[in-house]
């Protein structure tokens, strides 16, 4: 191949999805391209490959082809020069891959410390990665005193182009709180992400994970269970990734919820197999999975299938693993300091009974709730069924009050009173926080809280009160752990394959459904997710377009279709939904929506009609007819709605005919 040949392949080698199959291709356009003449291709090329493995979690094998990167660069300075800044930039990604990597001897990784560290000193760069390097590598060997030394000296040191970002520091400065058991430090320099203020390409993705048990030991449960709905979602399925996935596993197995850990790991087996991964990147997944077969063993449940396996052979299978890679750790690093944080792991106990997390597993795997024997100390059962017949006859005139009852009869009727009882006293919390205002996270804390209550006795009621959490936490604006919430039970509803209820199981009637389906896509919307919102847009209009009565809700429907079809770049669906949802309001003689629709409509047409010729005109017919029938309108009926849609029409009319002539 030739320059031009090689920068072509490098094109479409970048639009294979990240993963092994990008990997593959790039070795082999790396050994094409070091056959060349041209070294600044293969240097090119090698950046690529080195970005790969990393988000392969592949990184084990980064260094050969930074080795060979950065001899190019120094072999041929005036061909690579533009490419200086990238081969700084990577250096700190080989270095971390150093650390992680057992097979690499300690002095080795020293010796890349100081050779790192001159290079940045004669580009003139801050120090700044550097020492938070050093300061990774004495945390992982159990210098924790040095690693916060360093630390401060990283963080008071200049930021400058090497520098990561905010959001990935915050990350790295949390961690080794985190290490040390300070949780509350560790969530303090975590507080920027967890927060939203600052984000990356990997970041919330890493620090929610991070975050999910250090908030559930200092109370958060709250935001724990925020974390895990928001948080798991983004790393998936992502193979550079897989400690967080084994994180989010981890923190279910502690929280009650093992049955959730055991369907994220139905997920992800086969990485279970996965030989070729990164020592580092398997360990930290490998534990995460033993924490939670050993609870299901706890539970009594070592016979549940994982995989090929059952829970306890495959516990024994990747214990012995683990200790292995455990054991390289220690030899090269003359420390037991891998080896004993990972024997800790697998030694937390439970931290809460149950965290509720409103999505149904596909198993229950918790042990049966058998309600104790009544006896004279216990406080008789009888003493929880006044307060809840209390706390009945005052849920119509003193909500907070019946609340407050209700939350005693729980606490007093806990272990006494069968599972049926308590879901139903449960349900009665959910409507005595209803009926009070601004009580949106209670709410749905006490939703989820009620539909785990139910979930063995009942699916529907489960189903029902984790909408009430997710349509609660809509109001609250927490778009996220709403959009978790919907997105279970309204598949379930559609009758998705494999799903464990039958289709239609939500016990709504079809308007209500269709509401629910557009708060989902509200939030789906404020979450950038416009496609899935516009499919739920969708959907939820479908539900009530033969309605009669529903023709108003209808026609919104398809408008927010119509704009979230746009934001995402499928235009000419939103157009085909602008024109509808224009039809639709033309009926109801909605004029403000239907000059809204149209106009959107209209600049639709006007930059992406049928042919480039035809499409300016089309667009200006459009907002013409718009404006000639506002004119007719306000001639026989004037309103302050009819005027000031006349003048946005005739404002965005004059805007169009100066757009036109610039063509």
């Amino acid at each position: 191949m030739d320059s031009a040949e090689i920068r072509h392949a490098l094109t479409r080698a970048r639009t294979v999805p990240e993963g092994r199959d990008r990997t593959r291709c790039l070795e082999a356009l790396a050994t094409t391209a070091r056959i060349g003449a041209d070294r600044a291709a293969e240097a090119e090329v090698l950046l690529d490959l080195v970005q790969a493995y990393t988000y392969a979690g592949e990184r084990d094998l980064a260094p050969i082809a930074i080795v060979r990167l950065l001899r190019i660069f120094d072999e041929h300075p005036d061909a690579t020069a533009e490419l200086s800044r990238s081969v700084h930039w990577y250096m700190k990604w080989m270095t971390s891959d150093l650390i992680d990597n057992p097979a690499v001897p300690l002095g080795t990784v020293r010796r890349w410390f100081d050779e790192l560290e001159n290079r940045y000193r004669t580009a003139g760069y801050s120090l700044r990665p550097v020492l938070k390097l050093r300061s990774i590598l004495a945390r992982d060997l159990g210098e924790y005193e040095e690693a916060a030394r360093l630390r401060a000296l990283a963080l008071d040191a200049p930021r400058d182009e090497m520098t990561d970002c905010e959001a990935c520091e915050c990350n790295w400065a949390g961690s080794l709180s985190a290490a040390t058991a300070a949780d509350a430090d560790a969530l303090r320099r975590w507080a920027p992400v967890l927060h939203g203020r600052r984000r990356c390409a990997h970041e919330p993705h890493r620090v929610r994970a991070h975050a999910l048990l250090p908030l559930v030991r200092t109370g958060g449960f709250e935001a724990a269970r925020a974390a895990h709905l928001t948080g798991y979602p983004l790393v998936r399925g992502v193979l550079g990734l897989r400690h967080a996935v084994a994180q989010h596993i981890e923190f279910c197995a502690l929280t009650g919820n093992a049955a959730r850990g055991l369907d994220i790991l139905a997920e992800h087996t086969d990485w279970l197999t996965d030989s070729a991964a990164d020592a580092n990147l398997r360990l930290e997944f490998l534990t995460g999975v033993c924490v939670l077969l050993r609870r299901l063993v706890e539970l009594g449940r070592a016979d549940v299938r994982v995989g090929e396996s059952t829970a306890t052979a495959l516990l024994e299978t990747l214990t012995a693993e683990i200790y292995g890679l455990c054991a390289r750790y220690d030899a090269r690093n003359g420390t037991d300091s891998i080896s004993r944080s990972v024997r800790e792991r697998l030694d937390r106990a439970p931290l809460v009974d149950h965290l509720p997390l409103g999505v149904r597993a596909a198993v229950d795997v918790r042990p049966p709730i058998r309600p104790t024997a009544p006896t004279a100390k216990s406080g008789q059962r009888p003493q929880a069924e006044r307060l809840a017949e209390v706390a009945v006859a005052r849920l119509g005139v003193d909500p907070a009050g019946a609340e407050q009852r209700l939350r005693r009869a729980l606490e007093a009727g806990a272990s006494v009173l069968p599972g049926e009882q308590l879901a139903r006293l449960s349900s009665l919390l959910v409507t005595a926080i209803s009926g009070q205002r601004g009580r949106e996270p209670a709410l749905a804390d006490a939703a989820l809280v009620a539909a785990w209550r139910w979930e063995p006795l009942s699916p529907v009621d489960a189903l029902h009160h984790t909408l009430v959490a997710a349509r609660a936490y809509h109001r609250a604006e927490r778009h996220g752990e709403a959009a978790a919430l919907f997105e279970q039970p309204l598949a379930l509803e559609s009758g998705s394959p494999g799903q464990a209820l039958p289709g239609n199981a939500i016990p709504y009637p079809p308007t209500e459904i269709a509401l629910i389906r557009r708060q989902f896509g509200e939030s789906l919307n404020a979450l950038n997710r416009y496609h899935d919102a516009a499919t739920q847009f969708a959907e939820a209009a479908r539900l009530i377009e033969h309605d009669p009565q529903q023709r108003g809700l209808t026609a919104e429907l398809v408008h927010a279709e119509a704009a979230a079809l746009s934001v995402c770049g499928r235009d000419a669906d939103a157009l085909v939904a602008y024109l509808r949802a224009a039809d639709l309001f033309e009926t109801l003689e909605r004029v403000g929506p239907r000059a809204r629709s149209l106009r959107s409509a209209a600049w639709l047409q006007f930059w992406g009609g049928e042919s480039v010729a035809a499409a300016p005109r089309v667009g200006l017919a459009t907002m013409r007819t718009l404006l000639e029938d506002l004119e007719r309108l306000a001639r026989t009926a004037s309103s302050a709605e009819v005027r000031g849609e006349l003048l946005q029409t005739r404002r965005q009319l004059d805007t169009m005919r100066e757009e036109a002539s610039a063509i």
